[in-house]
């Protein structure tokens, strides 16, 4: 476990991914106003305003699409999450999962990450993961299906019925609902400002993008490069549609096929980015199921780039009209892509194991506690019992964490900042799992159960209170550290090797407790001499920091951190002696 601690790149953790996202952020608004300043002084106001429309109309089109999205979020509510986590018995149920929740919410990005979040708490397998994230792919092409309407002419009608139902609701579901009619018709809108700001410049604009055509891979790496920018698969493919309306792309249209196809393919590429970004400082079966996704959709491009010209004859057999026949393009690809991928479902996850291997003291995923299941309630206590021992060996890892960091003789602010988001990540995985298991057995309690089963479920939901009581402790005082990190300062020396000490004490006593689902009398006897003694020196162990709090120059703050911390022991070593009591036979 220790290895494994050591192994974990700590640089990838949250912090990181705000400050990247921070600066990325700066980075375009500066490059954004530096292009405006360019065109002014270069080519003259009309283009300059020619620009910044076509910008305006793209910010309205991805704002509206993601409050779209956002929105119907909030009217599917809780249940989206527990579809996505149930409905997932087997590869093919999870594809259609997939599609169905994208379709949906009209987000494979969000589904995508919601599904790396499960995989990071443990309710999902990775090759359930596998299964959503191929439904994801084809869910996503409803949107360009959806503007390949051009329902401009109705746009307007739109925004005034959602903007009166925004006014007039008041359930939370109401407003949102007139957000999504809102976010609905700013789609439309952007993409009318888009192709009337690029109109008057089409045939300017033609040369550059007809390298796209005749060279393929440029496309690719155009549709990549947008859709990293945009951080929207469907923002890049309106942008693609909304250039084609305006006859950038030609007239003839085979090559406008030949220049669009191969930027979807890119933006297909472009799209696992945010599931990348998503999986940064999660468990490493988290970061399998984005680099599937990765896998999945590099494989599909490259499959099809080699006989693309044949397969934009096919699609241009689908319809007559360009905008049709470029989302149609996207839809065919994916659903061709997910027929080939999902029968090899189980090859692509041995691909990517053999990328990130399992290593030997990776905790197994929990497994899905289903309500159907507690129709026997045999399976339902042994389905907790695994759960539960999942969450015994998470909380683990945080005790381990945390020891190998106080074993470091001089730790760092930077140190204690990255032991903050590391544990930070571990308990988010404990917890979501816990939550479940906490409901499931609530659930199973209410059962007419034997009495030995009665009596395992109680001993169930002790124990996973007692974890969770644990959890919140050793959280407490990591952020404890993490505030006094913040200001600059770090405990190092006597006080920290005192509390290494008992914290390492405390570990074993726990390990103990939980390495087995139950212990004996005798044993649990054993360790309540160890915990009695324990607390015994976690006394003399606080008396010595007040003394040295006298006898130093230490800050106030740092003394109450030491002191707060070392209470937290104390509450620690409580709640192992009601775990003693509730895993004893």
């Amino acid at each position: 476990m220790e290895n494994e601690n050591n192994q974990v790149d700590v640089r990838e953790n949250k912090l990181q991914k705000k400050q990247f996202k921070l600066y990325f952020k700066w980075t375009a608004l500066v490059a954004f106003v530096a292009t405006i300043i360019y065109l002014q002084v270069t080519y003259g106001t009309d283009i300059r305003t020619a620009f910044c429309c076509f910008a305006g109309g793209m910010g309205m089109f991805m704002f509206g699409m993601k409050s779209m999205s956002d929105k119907l979020q909030v009217i599917a509510g809780d249940s989206l999450k527990r579809i996505i986590s149930q409905l997932t018995s087997n590869t093919f149920m999870a594809m259609i999962t997939g599609i169905l929740v994208t379709g949906l919410i009209q987000s494979s990005s969000a589904c995508t990450v919601m599904v790396v979040g499960f995989v990071n708490s443990g309710l999902m397998t990775l090759i359930q993961a596998i299964g959503v994230i191929l439904g994801a792919n084809i869910g996503t092409t409803v949107t360009a299906q959806l503007i390949a309407f051009n329902l401009e002419d109705l746009a307007w009608p739109i925004l005034a019925v959602g903007s009166a139902v925004m006014l007039v609701g008041k359930r939370k579901r109401t407003k949102a609902l007139g957000e999504t009619l809102v976010g609905f018709s700013l789609m439309f809108l952007g993409m009318k400002f888009m192709k009337e700001s690029v109109v008057a410049y089409k045939d300017d604009i033609a040369p550059v993008i007809s390298m796209f055509s005749k060279n393929s891979i440029y496309g690719i790496l155009a549709g990549l490069l947008a859709t990293f920018v945009l951080q929207s698969s469907s923002a890049t493919v309106g942008l693609v549609m909304s250039l084609a309306g305006t006859g950038a792309f030609g007239t003839d249209p085979h090559t406008i096929l030949m220049t669009a196809v191969p930027i979807i393919l890119g933006d297909n590429i472009g799209t696992c980015i945010t599931a990348i970004l998503a999986s940064m400082g999660t468990t490493r079966n988290a970061r399998r199921a984005a680099l599937a996704h990765l896998t999945f959709n590099a494989c599909g491009t490259l499959i099809v780039l080699p006989v693309l010209s044949y397969y934009i004859d096919i699609i241009m057999l689908t319809s007559s009209d360009s905008m049709r026949q470029i989302a149609n393009s996207h839809s065919i690809f994916n659903v061709a892509n997910v027929c080939i991928f999902l029968p090899m479902a189980n090859l692509l996850e041995k691909l990517v194991l053999f990328f990130i291997p399992i290593l030997p003291d990776e905790v197994s995923p929990a497994k899905s506690l289903d309500k159907r299941i507690l129709k026997t309630p045999p399976i339902a206590v042994q389905q907790a019992e695994d759960n539960l021992k999942i969450v015994t060996k998470i909380l683990a890892k945080q005790f381990d964490a945390f020891n190998t960091a106080l074993a470091k003789k001089e730790a760092t602010v930077d140190d204690v900042l990255e032991l903050a988001n590391k544990l930070k990540e571990i308990e988010n995985q404990r917890e979501e799992i816990a939550k479940d298991l906490n409901q499931f057995l609530i659930y199973l309690s209410q059962k007419e159960l034997t009495e030995s089963m009665r009596a395992d479920v109680n001993r169930l939901i002790y124990v996973s209170k007692d974890c969770e009581i644990i959890a919140s402790q050793i959280t407490k005082m990591i952020s404890l550290l993490a505030d006094q990190a913040e200001l600059g300062s770090v405990i190092n020396g006597e006080s920290k090797e005192e509390m290494a000490l008992c914290f390492s004490h405390i570990s074993e006593i726990y390990n103990d407790l939980t390495k087995k689902s139950a212990i004996t009398a005798e044993e649990a006897e054993q360790e309540t001499m160890l915990i009695n003694h324990q607390a015994l020196v976690n006394q003399e162990a606080r008396k010595m920091q007040l003394q040295h709090i006298r006898e130093t120059n230490i800050t106030p703050f740092e003394s109450i951190t030491l002191l707060d911390a070392f209470r937290s022991l104390d509450s620690i070593l409580s709640s192992l002696k009601y775990l003693c009591s509730h895993v004893k036979a």
